[in-house]
């Protein structure tokens, strides 16, 4: 009897393979002669994948991206002079390479094709200066996703258990300094017991899983020495931004170098941010997790806060400290402000988003007056009640105490 019903076991729909494709599928059966006969004929029974992609151009006017952010004219009087003096970045045609190249790399796996949107994530890449002062700056059209990576010890000794017993978070970002306390990293533990497990599973594994094992090896190895060496951004506290990598710390004088400035614009606000890490080649748009739930409280590691091609990332390049070391906040938003006035200014009633640096030091509570009005100490107690015009009155004499002299007065 022919079976009725697919047989058990692992199945995944094709259309589950193919998210975010546009799927189509056609079967066509042809006449054929013997069973014994076509089957020795690998073209009777074949499939052919084809995968049709437009790829798009570089937004370039600025009544196009007007037409995303309306708000970006009176928010930027600079806009109309950035725009006339901007020409397309060679990174937005490498950035779609690195995209066609991912795809032709995973075809044949649709488990792992990079999906519509995904592919559509960038809208331009420009590279500009303001003619009266020379500022350069690269913008960045694109979506936001979410990073939600990093660590330091010296401003946050512990992290919850869901991080610490994490597989996939990541201890640090590409923007890094040297440690300035002897505190421990909270991730330094986690790694150090994950490399003894993985030294341990070697001593038994065959010979086929030994090559795989060393890799890890040498990775955490690698991770523990910079844990013990340095300070990274941390993603829920740090507002940044991720480049991708082939953009970040190029030749180019258009390049984002790590710790450079930057000025997210969604809507009618504006976040100052550091360039704080890089992201996959063929990606754009990520920011950390505090960027992410200040533009929308509902954003998560899973859960992007913009979809739109709205999200507008001004990067300052050349703009990064001498010296790198942990988020100044007041110094992030008086820097980007300059920043912003080298290229036009902000328009009237426009201002920048002031972070708050919520790792500082909290200072100590003032102590609780007393019911009734100040607290009053012991010693003021005693100087109160020392003094002359709080000196309380001599009883009177009594009678039958009383002088002898003062008796012969009273008869008198």
């Amino acid at each position: 009897m022919l079976p009725t019903r697919p047989a058990e076991g692992a199945m995944t729909h094709i259309y589950e393979l193919a998210r975010g494709l546009n799927l189509k599928t056609q079967v066509n059966f042809q006449p054929g002669t013997l069973a014994s006969r076509d089957r020795e004929t690998k073209s009777n029974y074949q499939m052919t994948l084809s995968l049709n992609v437009k790829q798009p151009k570089a937004l370039t006017k600025k009544e196009d991206i007007l037409k995303l952010n309306p708000k970006l004219e009176p928010m930027l009087p600079g806009l109309s002079t950035l725009f006339r003096h901007a020409r397309v970045s060679p990174y937005y045609g490498q950035v779609y390479v690195r995209k066609q190249t991912e795809i032709r790399k995973n075809l044949a796996s649709l488990l792992k094709l990079l999906d519509r949107h995904n592919y559509y994530d960038t809208e331009t890449i420009l590279e500009t200066a303001y003619p009266d002062t020379g500022r350069k700056l690269l913008w960045l059209q694109s979506e936001m996703d979410v990073v939600s990576d990093g660590s330091d010890g010296d401003r946050l000794a512990a992290m919850p258990d869901k991080i610490l017993k994490s597989s996939f978070y990541q201890p640090s970002t590409s923007y890094r300094w040297k440690k300035r306390t002897d505190k421990p990293n909270p991730l330094l533990n986690p790694w150090q017991q994950r490399l003894a497990s993985y030294k341990k599973t070697l001593e038994k594994a065959p010979a086929a899983e030994k090559t795989a094992l060393r890799r890890k090896i040498d990775h955490a190895e690698r991770v523990i020495e910079e844990l013990k060496r340095y300070s990274f951004l941390i993603s829920e506290y740090d507002p940044f931004i991720v480049v991708p990598l082939g953009v970040v710390n190029q030749s180019s004088p258009f390049s984002p170098q790590f710790g450079d400035y930057a000025v997210v614009i969604v809507g009618d606000k504006l976040y100052p941010a550091l360039v704080g890490d890089a992201g996959p080649r063929y990606k754009t748009g990520e920011g950390s997790l505090r960027l992410s739930r200040e533009i929308n409280p509902k954003a998560g590691p899973y859960s992007r806060p913009v979809s739109d091609l709205k999200v507008s990332y001004l990067i300052f390049p050349g703009s990064a400290e001498p010296e790198a070391g942990p988020p100044d906040y007041e110094k992030l938003t008086d820097r980007c402000r300059e920043l912003l006035n080298e290229i036009g200014g902000m328009g009237k009633g426009f201002k920048l988003h002031q972070w708050e640096d919520l790792l500082a030091p909290k200072p100590p509570p003032a102590p609780k007056p007393e019911s009734g009005g100040t607290a009053e100490t012991s010693a003021d107690k005693r100087k109160k009640e020392e003094a002359p015009g709080n000196k309380p009155a001599p009883a009177p004499a009594s009678p039958q105490t009383a002088p002898a002299s003062s008796a012969a007065k009273s008869a008198a």
